[in-house]
């Protein structure tokens, strides 16, 4: 098979992307679908190299896969035109404009032959609007395809990673620690949690990372206990506050989690005791992980061991999810440790979620937290970090 396109700023050999594409094919066909229509920005990503700092929500930017057909066609805006051939690996290129861009899509669908049997559309993509999915979905039935849903296909597929993809996960874990312990030390009164969660990112920039699917965040005073997934304030940090930041270290878009409490001036006993009582529940999922079998035994024991030390008011969740590869706006995968998501999975090599223990105590108003990121290889189960779990004293 010719190549058309294979730009030179791809992040992983060619082989790659194409052992993907092969792995999506074999999906299709074990789901009884003939072609999937890909507009996810991290499947489309995962697919040909392409990224983008944004994606136009009024057009359909995405590849089309066939099960039986090795080319990969790519859509895209025609104000893409040479960023498309700069960035993507694909075989083929369809461009559109504004208002007639499903029209193209099932235009390009028909010179292909690929209008005859199900057409599967990722009904769970962030882009485009629901609208534009719509209009693309009734031109190709129009055009005679038989529709389905084709959400989290790819997602799944990707869920365990390859050797070069752990090798980048296991680079961000390193990353990820050395921009937590070098912030350690420069945590002070005063700060503001704007001022930290800059400061994080610029560490973590410093060592190779690049810019995270979310911003850091970061929690302090007699707030923090509700407001986990708030944005970074403007509030100063005094003594003796309790202040959880969690943040992302990403190498080719491959993210690892980390969440680390600190106490400012004096530590707060509480917070210390929550946590160290917590702490030997990352052991507890690590050790009870099976390699062929669903994550959800394992978590339960996880979370048996917190709940028979701690209080279930003084609990806020405990899990974890999916990580990897992620743009904007989110680094959540769609897969739980719960496994309650939308797909059920199985652990296998390959695997990598964050683990997540986060507790609070309303009355003295803190959040105490620990994130770790775990990954599968050898059939083993293992955290990243080396950091410790407990409450780390700042300054």
């Amino acid at each position: 098979m010719t190549v058309a396109n294979v730009p030179d700023s791809l992040r992983f050999a060619p082989r790659e992307y194409r052992d993907r594409q092969a792995r999506v094919r074999a999906e299709l066909a074990r789901r009884g679908l003939d072609a999937l229509y890909v507009t996810s920005p991290a499947n489309l990503l995962y697919l040909t190299g392409y990224e983008a700092s944004w994606y136009p929500p009024r057009l359909p930017v995405g590849v089309a896969i066939h099960r039986e057909d090795p080319e990969l066609l790519f859509l895209d805006w025609s104000r893409h035109v040479d960023y498309v051939r700069l960035n993507a690996l694909y075989d083929d290129l369809a461009l559109f404009e504004y208002g007639g861009a499903p029209a193209v899509v099932s235009e390009a669908f028909g010179k292909r032959g690929w209008l005859g049997g199900t057409v599967a559309l990722e009904r769970s993509a962030p882009n485009p609007v629901a609208a534009i999915l719509d209009d693309v979905a009734a031109e190709l039935r129009t055009a005679g395809a038989e529709l389905a849903d084709g959400s989290w296909l790819v997602d799944t597929v990707r869920l365990w990673k390859s050797p070069a993809e752990l090798e980048r996960v296991r680079r961000a874990g390193e990353i990820a620690d050395d921009a937590f312990e070098a912030l350690r030390p420069r945590l002070r009164a005063g700060m503001t949690e704007l001022e930290v969660s800059a400061l994080i990112t610029s560490l973590l920039a410093e060592r190779g990372s690049e810019i995270a699917a979310q911003p850091a965040l970061v929690s302090s005073g007699p707030g923090a206990w509700c407001d986990t997934h708030a944005f970074p304030s403007s509030r100063q940090l005094s003594d003796p506050d309790v202040v959880c930041v969690d943040a992302c270290a990403v190498v080719d878009r491959y993210h690892v989690n980390l969440c680390r409490t600190y106490a400012i001036g004096s530590p707060n006993a509480l917070a210390g005791e929550l946590l160290g009582l917590a702490a030997g529940s990352l052991a507890e999922l690590c050790d009870a992980a099976r390699a062929g079998e669903g994550p959800e035994a394992a978590m339960a024991l996880s979370e048996a061991y917190v709940r028979d030390r701690i209080a279930g008011e003084r609990i806020w969740w405990l899990g974890g999810y999916a990580l990897g590869l992620a743009l904007p706006p989110s680094w959540v995968g769609h897969a739980y440790l719960a496994n309650d998501g939308p797909e059920r999975i199985v652990l296998r090599d390959g695997w990598v979620s964050n683990f997540e223990t986060i507790l609070y105590d309303r009355d003295e108003g803190f959040e105490a937290a620990a994130i770790d990121t775990v990954v599968m290889d050898g059939g083993v189960l293992t955290p990243l970090s080396r950091l410790p779990r407990g409450l780390l004293q700042a300054g």
